[in-house]
């Protein structure tokens, strides 16, 4: 996905430009300066009617399910009508920049991890603090660690509607054919060597391995790997946050194992680099433990007609900070929204409410809540239900992390060019830490 990201951030650069010129002025409580003390702009009256839009991205399934959802928020509220808009991933966030540019975005917007940062602060999201203070939003029930997932700067941006993490995945069938002991949950980075070596001289296979090459997982695995060294990717401010030894430890140890033949040949990795789900070497057979996130259990478990997709947590390091950090999606209402106290209303009724929850299911990951998240465990199969149980054993080990800076995708694109030129023997070890630094430091200047 990273590569999809390269045009939306090159546009929001150019289109907040005239978001800094057109932003409200904002008092100190956030909301802007003609807020009610309720935290509302505008408010209505239960009989006043009121138009809302709210904007998401997703596929033809989404698409249904979340206008169930506003089918049913509607019929509760039959005052508010809310109009909705919804696109593909890229098309989505070209949109959104352009609306927000234009001062004609949506009440309610579907935000991420990786733009909120940029909305936030060039005043383009609503500050929701009064309106959770006030439980006009209620998050009395979600753990604190999601509450402090959807934060900039200490103030509330965004509310996630569901949470998942990421995690490494086996096949209970193949392990047990293989006469192997599953990996324990809180295995290390050590283990899962040990474990890869287990499992290759068990399938005694030269094309077939114990474990995916993750040497250029930068947003997600590299970043658990640093925050566990008391690291992190970026600063608070928007600079690389780690050093070239931790860049120069990681790709050793993943240059090692390929060395030992332990994961798989670059021209292997290149092979099925674009494979879709049901063509990749975790469901081919060509790795015994693959590494995805944990809402798409279902999707693997769908393509094995033997054993239990299961997932334990990213290798960690022993007596280090955990790496953990919330991942998912989430919902926010823009600045120059009409009626912020119905967009909250909506908000609330999506995460909150039973009537939309059962519907939602685990569309994006669980609900962050804690009622709703076990409530949905009675709507969902098997392999859904496993992959709440994992969420929600990894969610309180996360902690809060910086958002991505603008240029993000340009540093991806660099650590994975420079782990493949590792792995095809193109580069050392030392060699490519170096460039790489000097592209991140450059780019994110």
């Amino acid at each position: 996905m990273s590569r999809l990201l390269k045009k939306p951030f090159l546009l929001l650069i150019a289109v907040f430009m005239l978001v800094i010129m057109a932003a409200c002025s904002k008092d100190s409580s956030g909301g802007s300066s003609g807020s009610s003390s309720d935290g509302s702009k505008n408010g209505s009256s239960k009989d006043e009617k009121v138009e809302i839009r709210f904007t998401w991205w997703g596929d033809t399934s989404r698409n249904e399910v979340y206008n169930e959802i506003v089918d049913r928020f509607e019929e509760e509220h039959p005052n508010i009508t809310v109009k909705r808009e919804f696109g593909g991933w890229e098309e989505y966030w070209d949109k959104l920049a352009t609306q927000i540019a234009g001062g004609n975005a949506p009440d309610v917007v579907s935000m991420h991890q990786f733009y909120v940062s940029d909305y936030a602060r060039r005043n383009a999201l609503y500050n929701l603090n009064q309106l959770v203070d006030s439980q006009n939003i209620n998050l009395s029930d979600f753990p604190e660690s999601a509450v402090d997932s959807g934060k900039v700067d200490g103030n509330i941006f965004m509310v996630a509607q569901g949470l998942t993490m990421p995690g490494y995945a086996f096949n209970t069938a193949l392990f047990d054919e293989l006469g192997i002991d599953y990996p324990e949950f809180d295995w290390t980075w050590e283990d899962m060597a040990e474990k890869a070596a287990e499992l290759k001289q068990a399938i005694g296979d030269e094309k077939k391995w114990g474990l995916v090459d993750s040497s250029g997982a930068y947003n997600n695995i590299f970043r658990y790997f640093t925050r566990q060294r008391g690291k992190d990717l970026f600063t608070e401010d928007g600079k690389v946050g780690y050093d070239k030894e931790d860049v120069v430890a990681w790709w050793s140890m993943w240059d090692d194992l390929r060395k030992k033949n332990l994961i798989p040949d670059a021209a292997t990795g290149n092979e099925f680099a674009n494979a879709p789900l049901e063509a990749n070497m975790f469901v081919t057979g060509v790795t015994a433990i693959g590494q995805f996130p944990a809402n798409q259990i279902n999707l693997y478990q769908e393509q094995f007609d033997n054993g239990e997709i299961q997932m334990v947590r990213v290798p960690t390091m022993a007596g280090a900070p955990n790496g953990e950090y919330i991942e998912g999606a989430y919902l926010s209402i823009s600045e120059k929204s009409k009626h912020p106290e119905e967009a909250a209303m909506f908000i609330d009724f999506f995460i909150n409410s039973e009537k939309a929850v059962e519907l939602f299911k685990v569309q994006q990951g669980p609900p962050a809540g804690t009622k709703m998240s076990t409530l949905v465990m009675d709507l969902i199969d098997p392999a859904e239900a496993r992959a709440v149980e994992f969420i929600q054993k990894t969610v309180p080990l996360g902690r809060p992390a910086p958002y991505a800076p603008a240029g993000n995708n340009e540093v991806v694109t660099a650590f994975e060019d420079n782990a493949e030129a590792i792995a095809y023997g193109q580069k050392t070890v030392e060699q490519a830490a170096e460039d790489f630094m000097k592209q991140a430091e450059s780019i994110l200047q």
